[in-house]
């Protein structure tokens, strides 16, 4: 009895396959041809504002980046593995969207050389460290990550520095 039953419904199942294969035309006896359309949508990212650059309170603590909306907090700032500084952050994505990598500047670093006059530090490049410097993948909403950023110059020279990164400035001793 149990044979009957798969027998009748496996030859019913293929009854249907091939009444459904047969239907497949156009009326006139021809096959349809059916086109699909595959279309893409871009993911919303946070748009950068442009604003003047604020002075954060504090090196302690987190400064909000009204251009960007993040919020940054300083780390500190060690040696590099071979010379130079690595200065070290952590951001916060306030945005409902993520923010890509390009919205955040390269960041620029002053330091006093010595009688009070304030010299440029030379970036270093990812190709120039071991490290992964500067934000690689989008920062999702509500995101944080640890950025770092190395320049050529010793973190004993960062005793009287000033870093911009994105639309925030640190002031102060950066040698800690």
């Amino acid at each position: 009895m149990g044979r009957y039953r798969f027998g009748v419904s496996a030859a019913a199942i293929l009854t249907t396959a091939l009444l459904l294969t047969a239907c497949g035309g156009n009326g006139d006896g021809t096959g349809s041809e059916e086109s699909i359309e595959v279309t893409t949508s871009q993911t919303p990212v946070a748009q950068a504002v442009e604003v003047e650059p604020k002075v954060a309170e504090t090196l302690r603590g987190t400064t909000t980046d009204p251009g960007l909306n993040v919020e940054w907090t300083y780390q500190g700032t060690r040696s590099g593995q071979y010379s130079g500084s690595v200065v070290t952050f952590l951001v916060r994505n306030l945005n409902d969207e993520p923010v890509p990598p390009e919205s955040i500047p390269d960041p620029k670093l002053q330091y006093n050389s010595g009688g009070g006059t304030m010299t440029d530090a030379t970036p270093l490049s990812n190709s120039d460290t071991e490290l992964n410097l500067g934000l690689d993948l989008p920062l999702g909403a509500g995101a944080s990550t640890n950025i770092q950023y190395a320049f050529e110059v010793s973190p004993g020279n960062l005793w009287d520095a000033e870093l911009q990164v994105g639309n925030v400035i640190f002031e102060g001793n950066l040698s800690y």
